[in-house]
């Protein structure tokens, strides 16, 4: 089949599946069969439908579609990853954030990683998470600023509660920026037009800082680890990503060990970023 013909005929079938999601739409039974039909989609061999499927699913503001979203994730195909993750920010149910999550941990494109966590924080802001600043109250006035940093709401894969990893991890990483004396922190839920007249006042260099921490790992002692992507602000451009670890031979289960140990792998994280900010 010539490139020509086979083109024509993706075309053909996107167009059908989005022709029979009209149609269902007005149909007494549309809200089932139309997600089952979608989801039947993202089986398909061409990499085009299942990104067709995957954008519709987030079109129907149905419930049942966060299941067949969260399995496009995992597709081999990191443009239907992305439209996945497009979709259930879309969608907007609360309950994709787990899955996003899970898969934003193990992800290794950075325009995938990008639309995850595009995604995972729209989702949170609906629901009442935090946004922009990770804490609570107005920052400190930094008048010697030539930085402006917002933080993201933790993404914990830890197995800790999420007060706890918000508690060492936030503090750790507002503690030292605020030590490098050059950084000035972003207001909580800042809104991007506030952001950017706030930047283009002070003249200072904006950056988003999204932080994830991994799950523990036990295999000799207990090993933390916090990766930190870092994005322009407001806009929100990928720039890098910055890992950072730390281990120790306490045993698991120690609460206060794994918090310290949360706490230095976050700092860790951010040195690269503190020591090479003008780089990103």
């Amino acid at each position: 089949m010539g490139s020509r013909t086979h083109s024509i005929l993706i075309a053909t079938v996107c167009a059908v599946v989005f022709g029979l999601v009209s149609l269902l739409g007005r149909s007494a039974f549309a809200d089932d069969a139309k997600i089952a039909f979608l989801a039947d989609k993202l089986k398909a061999d061409d990499f085009r439908v299942r990104t067709n499927a995957a954008l519709a699913l987030g079109a129907t503001n149905e419930d049942n579609a966060v299941q067949p979203l969260c399995r496009a994730l995992s597709d081999e195909n990191e443009v239907v990853r992305q439209a996945a993750a497009a979709g259930m920010k879309r969608l907007g149910r609360a309950q994709g954030i787990a899955c996003l999550r899970e898969r934003l941990g193990g992800e290794g494109s950075d325009a995938v990683r990008l639309q995850l966590t595009r995604a995972i924080e729209t989702l949170e802001a609906a629901r009442g998470g935090s946004g922009g600043g990770g804490g609570s109250g107005e920052p400190k006035n930094n008048a010697q600023a030539k930085y402006y940093v917002a933080l993201s709401a933790v993404q914990n894969r830890s197995g800790k509660a999420q007060t706890e990893v918000d508690a060492a991890v936030l503090a750790a990483v507002k503690k030292r920026l605020e030590n490098a004396a050059v950084f000035q922190m972003a207001p909580d839920k800042e809104t991007p037009a506030a952001a950017k007249a706030n930047i283009a006042k002070r003249k200072l260099k904006g950056f988003y800082l999204s932080i994830s921490v991994d799950p523990f790992d036990y295999a000799s002692g207990t090993k933390a680890s916090v990766r930190i992507a870092i994005f322009t602000y407001p806009n929100k451009d990928l720039r890098g990503e910055s890992p950072g670890k730390a281990r120790s031979s306490a045993s698991k289960g120690d609460k206060d060990a794994e918090n310290r140990l949360l706490a230095a792998a976050a700092e860790s994280a951010l040195e690269a970023f503190v020591q090479g900010v003008d780089q990103f």
